[in-house]
């Protein structure tokens, strides 16, 4: 971390310069913002209590104009993001005793887009480049690339950040060495005699002057958005509503979305580090974020399957179906009762804070007793019933408790099949499944399966159809 490498070092400069050409190519396009009051602007900044000086300049104004001024609609999805993040960004802040508003730092590095790239290749939420994700422990290989994983990447910023401000004891010190490193940082320390961010900032790298006023501008934009008329878009409720998992064996985004009716754009949303739809298997675990409306149907699943047996696990449905997920929930109205808070409130009914405020369009953290908040809710779990009680897993553990569900086992039911399909666990030919299977047809299997040659190696995850 040490190195004045330029593409270790700088490439978080290139995320949040993308962002100012990004919303500096659309200056000139107007629209009907409230005027750009700068006075009250300033004001407003003097307010926040932060782990900075959120200070004023022209370098501020100049983000603050293209969040707020020539590109909103750019802002509106950003803010709207971060009903996703935001939530698992402020339990591993906790978890690390770290100022809250640290999260805002992932506005300046990557708009809150997981796929997002730098021009030298630093990627994710928090635009690791590779070396440095490797230092802090992100596998990036043919399979998986953890720098888009929205737990383990914070949680390698959380600790890259922890490094920098037990050097500097200075936050604003340490969002500059997150950018630039901390040997630019300690020369311009010691040329310009003084710890103190604005008075050696002209002796930083010009990318890293710049740093800290992007940060003070995505803070003022997601602190004081609704001030400015900038309606968030937020995501559907299934990318909302969520659930974390780990799992420690190889499962495909294909057998999930089977077993939990869900389109596997919305799996590979809210999973975006697997790069080939699989989760390969991992000792130490992968985490997997679902919706929480089909986790327990998951669970329940995953009791049936064994990346080790040899026996079949069976579905008892055909092809994957698509559930609308539109009638998948129902609203509420909550009353607030006296003494409560955001956070108990999100504690009793299993949500976010961030939600509650999305949802109820809410400027600030107070309540009224009586007042009445529109509460979002599955209106049930999925449930998936095997055919055949199988071994399990290793027991899932909750990711940091983020809006895990205490998952118990399914009653089966008595059902009638009318045909059952065989999914691949791991790489395997219909050959292979046919010996496994003596009391099947070979032929038959064959041919109703006509996609593959009998020594086609089949991925895992892969449905095929068994004769009756």
């Amino acid at each position: 971390m040490e190195s004045d490498c330029f593409t270790k070092h700088y490439p978080r400069f290139f995320s949040f310069f993308f962002l100012l050409f990004f919303f500096i190519s659309v200056a000139f396009a107007g629209n009907n913002a409230p005027e750009y009051d700068e006075a009250l602007i300033i004001k407003r900044l003097k307010s926040l209590d932060g782990p900075i000086d959120f200070q004023y300049n022209s370098v501020v104004q100049g983000y603050l104009k293209s969040y707020l001024v020539w590109h909103p609609e750019g802002s509106a999805r950003i803010i709207g993001r971060s009903v996703m993040y935001y939530p698992i960004f402020e339990a591993y802040l906790k978890e690390y005793d770290l100022p809250e508003k640290l999260k805002y730092l992932s506005v300046v590095e990557s708009a809150l887009d997981p796929h997002a790239v730098s021009p030298v290749g630093a990627t994710g939420l928090w635009q690791f480049m590779p070396e440095t994700a490797k230092e802090y422990g992100l596998i990036i290989n043919k399979q998986i690339d953890e720098r888009k994983d929205p737990h383990k990447a914070t949680k390698a910023a959380m600790e890259y950040l922890s490094k920098q401000y037990a050097r500097y004891d200075d936050w604003a010190l340490a969002l500059a060495a997150y950018n630039s490193g901390s040997g630019r940082v300690s020369r311009a320390i010691k040329r310009g005699r003084s710890k103190n961010f604005w008075s050696i900032r002209k002796y930083l790298p010009r990318e890293t002057r710049n740093y800290v006023p992007a940060y003070i501008a995505a803070s003022y934009l997601m602190e004081f958005y609704q001030e400015h008329e900038i309606a968030p878009v937020y995501p559907d409720l299934d990318l909302q509503i969520t659930a974390t998992a780990q799992v420690y064996s190889e499962i495909s985004f294909e057998q999930i979305a089977q077993v939990t009716a869900l389109p596997i754009e919305t799996i590979q949303t809210l999973n975006p580090a697997y790069k080939q739809n699989v989760l390969p298997e991992n000792e130490a675990g992968n985490y997997l974020i679902l919706p929480q409306r089909v986790m327990e149907a998951f669970h329940t699943f995953l009791k049936t399957i064994h990346p080790d047996m040899e026996t079949p696990s069976y579905i008892d449905n055909s092809p994957v179906r698509l559930a609308d997920a539109s009638k998948a929930y129902e609203k509420i109205t909550y009353t607030v009762k006296s003494g409560a808070t955001l956070e108990s409130i999100a504690e009793e009914l299993k949500c976010s804070v961030h939600q509650i405020k999305a949802w109820n369009k809410l400027q600030s953290d107070k309540l009224q007793a009586g007042q009445k908040l529109t509460i979002f809710q599955p209106k049930s779990k999925e449930a998936f019933a095997p055919l055949a009680k199988m071994e399990a897993l290793p027991q899932l553990e909750p990711a940091l408790q983020l809006s895990t569900l205490t998952l118990k086992p399914l009653e089966q039911p008595t059902m009638e099949v009318e045909s059952l399909f065989y999914t691949t666990i791991k790489r395997e030919t219909l050959r292979e499944i046919g010996k496994r299977m003596s009391h099947l047809s070979f032929p038959d299997l064959l041919d109703i399966n006509d996609a593959y040659g009998p020594d086609d190696l089949l991925k895992p995850g892969t449905v095929i159809k068994l004769p009756k």
